[in-house]
Order: C-alpha cells, then sequence, then structure tokens
C-alpha cells in the first residue's frame, strides 16, 4: 500500500512526512525534481495485547510506504508537467492532498484560502488525466480510421470519462461497470485514486474554522479530510511518552495525528487488518475488505491460498475479553469456517491447509 503526499509550496506536506513517518528531512531542501519515500509501521494497539495473549516473543506490524512528492506549483512555469506528474504519482495508491490552512499569506504572497489551493491540485489533476484520456482517444482515432468496424468500447468509455473531467468531476465519482473499471485501471488516472484532503491548521484553529471553505468544498467533491496542525504535531512527536500523554490532554487530543491520519488512509484504501501468532510472533496483516478468508492466507502464503482446508476464526474482541484461545475455543467463540467466509477486521486466523 503507497500513498502519496501531493501539495503546492509552503503547505506543510514535507513536515506532514515527517511526522507520520518519523524522518527528520527538511523542506528547505526537497528539490523540485526529488521525491522521498518511507515505509512505517502501522500502529495498532490490538496486536501487543495479541502478544501477551499468545506470549509471542515478537511483533510484526503491518507496513505502509508513504512517498512525499515534488511540490506542485501555480503559475511560475517550474512546476511538474501532465506526463511527470503521471509518472511521479501513477503507482501510489491514493493520495493526501496536503492544504496550507495557517498563517496569512500563501507561498506566492497572496491572501491565504485554502479552498482555492485545494481547487488549484483538483484542477492540476484534472487537465493531466484529461490530457492522458485525449491522447489515448486520438490514437483509437487513428486505429479506427483504417479499420472496418469503426466502433470501439475503450473509446465510448474513454469518451464519457474526458466529458466527465471536463465538467470538474473526478473519474472515482464516474458510474461504471467491473469491466470499464479495469480498463481504466490501466491508465492510473490521477482522479480515479482515492482521495485524503488534510487541512494543515494552525495549533490556534484545531477545528479548522480558517479552512471552512475548503472544508465545504471537500465535502462537495465527496472528499475525506482531515485537520491537522502539523507543526504542533512535530513538537509532540519529539516528547517523550510521559509528557507526550500531558500535552495531547493540554490540547483536548485523543492520541497523536501520526495514528489518526494513518487509520484515515486504511480506510480510504479499503483495507482490514487480520491477525496470526504463535510463541513465536504475534503478527497483523492487511488485505483489502471483503476479502475472503483464502484471499486472506494468500495474503500469508501462495500454499496457504492453494491448499486452503478451512480456518479456525476468532475474533480479537473475544480474545481480549477471555485472555486466550483455549477459553475462546472453552466458551464457544472459536468459528470454523470454509473458503467463502468473508474475513473481518480483527479476525484472528488459524488456516488448515495441504501442501
Amino acid at each position: 500500500m503507497k500513498v502519496g503526499f501531493l501539495g503546492l509550496p509552503g503547505s506543510g506536506k514535507t513536515s506532514l512526512f515527517n511526522v507520520v513517518t518519523g524522518r527528520e528531512l527538511d523542506p528547505a531542501e526537497m528539490g523540485k525534481t526529488q521525491s522521498r519515500m518511507a515505509v512505517v509501521k502501522v500502529p495498532d494497539p490490538r496486536l501487543p495485547r495479541l502478544a501477551e495473549i499468545l506470549s509471542s516473543a515478537e511483533l510484526i506490524h503491518p507496513e505502509m510506504t508513504f512517498v512525499d512528492l515534488v511540490a506542485l506549483h501555480h503559475d511560475d512555469g517550474d512546476g511538474l508537467q501532465n506526463d511527470s506528474l503521471t509518472k511521479l504519482v501513477g503507482d501510489a495508491d491514493a493520495l493526501a492532498l496536503v492544504i496550507q490552512g495557517f498563517g496569512e499569506m500563501d507561498h506566492q504572497g497572496n491572501e491565504l484560502s485554502p479552498a482555492a489551493d485545494l481547487e488549484a491540485l483538483l484542477l492540476e489533476m484534472t487537465i493531466t488525466d484529461l490530457a492522458i484520456v485525449e491522447g489515448r482517444m486520438e490514437r483509437i482515432e487513428a486505429k479506427l480510421k483504417s479499420s472496418r468496424d469503426k466502433s470501439s468500447v475503450e473509446r465510448t468509455l474513454l469518451q464519457g470519462v474526458a466529458d466527465h473531467l471536463t465538467e470538474g468531476l473526478l473519474v472515482r465519482d464516474l458510474p461504471m461497470s467491473e469491466e470499464e473499471a479495469l480498463l481504466l485501471r490501466g491508465f492510473s488516472l490521477l482522479t480515479n485514486k482515492p482521495l485524503l484532503v488534510v487541512l494543515n491548521v494552525a495549533d490556534d484553529d484545531l477545528s479548522g474554522e480558517r479552512c471552512r471553505e475548503a472544508i465545504e468544498l471537500a465535502e462537495r467533491m465527496g472528499l475525506d479530510y482531515e485537520i491537522i496542525a502539523v507543526t504542533l504535531e512535530q513538537e509532540i512527536a519529539a516528547l517523550d511518552e510521559e509528557m507526550r500523554d500531558a500535552f495531547l490532554a493540554d490540547y483536548g487530543l485523543a492520541e497523536p495525528a501520526r495514528d489518526r491520519f494513518i487509520r484515515a488512509c486504511y480506510d480510504l484504501l479499503g483495507v482490514i487488518t487480520f491477525f496470526t501468532g504463535n510463541e513465536k510472533e504475534a503478527r497483523g496483516w492487511t488485505v483489502e475488505g471483503g476479502s475472503t478468508v483464502r484471499e486472506a492466507g494468500g495474503k500469508i502464503h501462495s500454499d496457504i491460498y492453494d491448499g486452503f482446508i478451512r480456518a479456525e476464526i476468532a475474533p480479537f474482541a473475544k480474545l481480549d475479553e477471555l485472555g486466550s484461545f483455549a477459553a475462546c475455543r472453552q466458551a464457544g467463540a472459536i468459528r470454523l469456517e470454509g473458503r467463502d467466509y468473508i474475513t473481518e477486521d480483527g479476525d484472528y486466523l488459524d488456516i488448515r491447509f495441504s501442501r
């Protein structure tokens, strides 16, 4: 799973990247053609508890990759071209659009307008997608001219996508069949990806009042959003655990934004966590929501998918409550399921398979 951070200069995206990943990149040194990547262990308070129950020697967290992408520019000509932007973020599974919501002026010295910055990012992405779609349509048209068959399913689909983009709408909101969605996936269109708006606010505006218009825009576009005071979170991250808890309490925060942001990315990507474990290790795995237990087993090893027989399943909540797998079995809290069982978030799986 890979999430790219996209934003205009001065948005604080590199600082947010540092908060989420624990890196210490200098935003001033981030060039216009260079991105940074980091792999992060996904925090989950259930995993230490599972390790305690199973007396596991090691914890293995699921991982997520974050990429601090090159900053975009409004009009000064040194930003990315459409094809470069596509290459830059094409393999990201989702994008976090970081918006400046602090201070009085933006990076160009204009009056701060988070809504205008969000519109600028979405417009850049739309223009990029439209250029890709129109380029492909031109190539299809050229082929059709030399063919007796003047119809094209792909051409019809792309025309609909182009019309949708021209209206200022996101490709992800265009109704389409599974076959059409599969066809479009190969284009890696930016507005077809899950998008999360991150409003980077001042520490005296944790409710995001100065970003009200941007929030309303995100809601109209059907975009998820998070309000994060990145500078404050950098200070929190530098504290030891005891002082961190007190600091969070002073600001009325239940948890560091890092955890909240990663959880929001999970929700955005539509993934869930299931667990396996023994005395050697307690491990969390990610799988797409709606996956069968056989597909979940395939995430562990292809042999499990191929030779799947059945799975014993204990919900984490029951394991936590009863304290052991044996106690769950005695209480009848363990289910025996076949290959078509839909895995739920927090399931502990013990899968039987033939080699």
